[in-house]
């Protein structure tokens, strides 16, 4: 019992570690535009996003964090809901995406609004997805 006990803290220390911290986004970086509502395939359901100017929330070492300009909608996952997110787009190879849900401000300004803000966690959880969304940059 206590072997499972020191593996559940070592995996937990792990998930904690690997999440990356998030600052603002530059006040200059420009923002995305979807041409139109996309909806992807992720996990267990569907994502829907919203048409229009999705700007730039927060950066990490491993990307940005792009706002809807509207709550964005999951489908099949938990009977289907509206949540605040956005899209997460990659500076890895390929710049692949993901969809991310809550506030991926709150390491940022100190004042969790979500709960996973209030038990530390940097940065909101991030949902993959494929084929990546065509947009353009805002110039």
């Amino acid at each position: 019992m206590k072997s499972l006990s020191f593996s559940c803290l070592l995996a937990s220390l792990s998930l904690l570690a690997s999440c990356s911290s998030v600052e603002l986004a530059p006040a200059d970086a420009p923002p995305i535009l979807l041409a139109q509502e996309e909806t992807r395939e992720c996990g267990q359901g569907q994502i829907v996003f919203p048409a229009g100017e999705y700007k730039a929330e927060v950066k990490s070492e491993s990307g940005i964090y792009y706002k809807a300009p509207k709550r964005i909608r999951t489908l099949g996952v938990l009977i289907g809901r509206s949540e605040e997110g956005g899209i997460f787009v990659s500076k890895g190879a390929g710049n692949p995406q993901a969809a991310w849900f809550g506030d991926p401000k709150d390491n940022v300004d100190e004042s969790p609004g979500t709960l996973f803000g209030a038990i530390g966690w940097s940065a909101p959880k991030l949902w993959p997805y494929t084929p990546r969304i065509g947009y353009s940059v805002k110039k």
